[in-house]
C-alpha cells in the first residue's frame, strides 16, 4: 500500500503540471487523506472469520427471499428472534413482550426512524426460561432463520448461555437486547471480542447491583456494619427464572465484601412455617451483634416499586 501511494503521488505530480500552471501544491493536498489511512488503527468487528451469508442483507433478491419465506421484492426485513417464555407467570412473558414490540415498530415508521419499506419480521421462540432450551432455539433462529437481532432472554441463567455465544453468529455477530441480566457479571466491559458477553445491549432499569448499593447506603447512613441475609433460594421465580434471590444475594455479597462490611446468609427452609422462631435462632445464636442489620430479601416487591 505504501508503495502504491509512493507510485500515485509521482504520477498525480506529473498530471497536475501543465503547461503554464503548476498544480504539484493541490496534488499533494489530494494525496493527503490517503497517506493518513497508514495511521489509522484497522478495527475489525465479527469475533471469527465467517464468509456472510446472503440471507444477512436486510434488503434481499427474490431468490434469496424465496428460501426463508419471503417473495416480496420491494420489502426490506429486519429478522428479530425474540426468546422469552411463553407463560404469564413471568414478569416478562412471550405474548406480552411481542405486542409491546409491534406497537413499538409502529412508532419507528410512524417517527420515521427507519423508512416505511424496512419492515420487522418477528420470529416469537419459547425459551421456558431455560438456559439448554435458549441456547438451541437461539441457533435455530439463526441458522435456519437467519435472524439479524436477538431480542432477550430475560431469565439470567439462558441469558448468559447466550449472549456468550452470540458474538460468533453471523458473519459480524448478532446483536442481543434484553432488560435482564441482573446479575453483577452482565455490568462487566462489553467492548471487544475477549470480554464475555460481547454482543449483548442490557436496556433494564434495574439490576441487583443497583438494589445492593441502594441497601449499604441504608445501611452507612445509620452506621450499621453487620448484616444477616435470609433468603429462598428458589423464590420470585417470575423475575429473573431460577435462584432469582441466590443470585440477589450473591451481588450484596459482593458490594458488601467491597465495602469490607460483614455478613451472613441464611437459606429459609421451604418446609418452616414460623419464621419468627428460625430468625431467632439464627440471629440469636450466631450474630446477636446491636448492630445487626436484618434483610430478608423480597426480589418481587423492590422490581414492582421501581416499575
Amino acid at each position: 500500500f505504501k508503495n502504491f501511494i509512493k507510485n500515485s503521488y509521482k504520477k498525480y505530480d506529473k498530471f497536475w503540471s501543465c503547461g503554464g500552471c503548476n498544480f504539484e501544491k493541490s496534488g499533494r493536498i489530494l494525496l493527503w487523506p490517503l497517506l493518513s489511512l497508514l495511521l489509522i488503527k484497522i478495527v475489525i468487528a465479527s469475533c471469527r472469520y465467517e464468509p456472510s451469508r446472503p440471507c444477512e442483507a436486510v434488503c434481499q433478491p427474490q431468490a434469496v427471499l424465496q428460501n426463508i419465506g419471503k417473495v416480496r421484492l420491494s420489502d426490506c426485513y429486519i429478522r428479530a428472534l425474540i426468546l422469552l417464555p411463553d407463560n404469564e407467570t413471568y414478569l416478562v412473558s412471550l405474548e406480552q413482550t411481542l405486542a409491546v414490540l409491534q406497537v413499538a415498530e409502529e412508532y419507528v415508521h410512524r417517527t420515521e426512524l427507519l423508512p416505511n419499506y424496512i419492515k420487522f419480521d418477528w420470529l416469537p421462540q419459547d425459551d421456558k426460561c431455560e438456559a439448554s432450551y435458549a441456547v438451541f432455539k437461539a441457533m435455530d433462529g439463526i441458522t435456519k432463520n437467519c435472524a439479524h437481532v436477538i431480542f432477550g432472554p430475560v431469565c439470567d441463567y439462558p441469558l448468559a448461555s447466550v449472549a456468550r455465544i452470540t458474538k460468533y453468529f453471523n458473519s459480524h455477530g448478532t446483536p442481543l437486547i434484553s432488560i435482564g441480566g441482573s446479575t453483577y457479571d452482565f455490568e462487566q466491559k462489553k467492548t471487544d471480542c475477549g470480554d464475555e458477553f460481547y454482543m449483548l445491549l442490557r436496556t433494564g432499569l434495574l439490576s441487583f447491583e443497583s438494589i445492593s448499593k441502594l441497601t449499604i447506603s441504608v445501611m452507612k447512613s445509620y452506621n450499621w456494619s453487620r448484616s444477616i441475609l435470609f433468603y429462598d433460594r428458589n423464590g420470585q421465580q417470575q423475575v429473573s427464572g431460577l435462584h432469582t434471590c441466590f443470585l440477589m444475594m450473591t451481588s450484596l455479597g459482593k458490594q458488601m465484601r467491597n465495602e469490607n462490611m460483614t455478613f451472613a446468609q441464611y437459606s429459609m427452609n421451604e418446609k418452616v412455617q414460623n419464621r419468627s422462631e428460625e430468625m431467632k435462632r439464627e440471629i440469636g445464636n450466631k450474630n446477636s451483634v446491636p448492630s445487626t442489620f436484618v434483610i430478608a430479601i423480597r426480589i418481587y416487591d423492590l422490581v414492582q416499586k421501581a416499575f
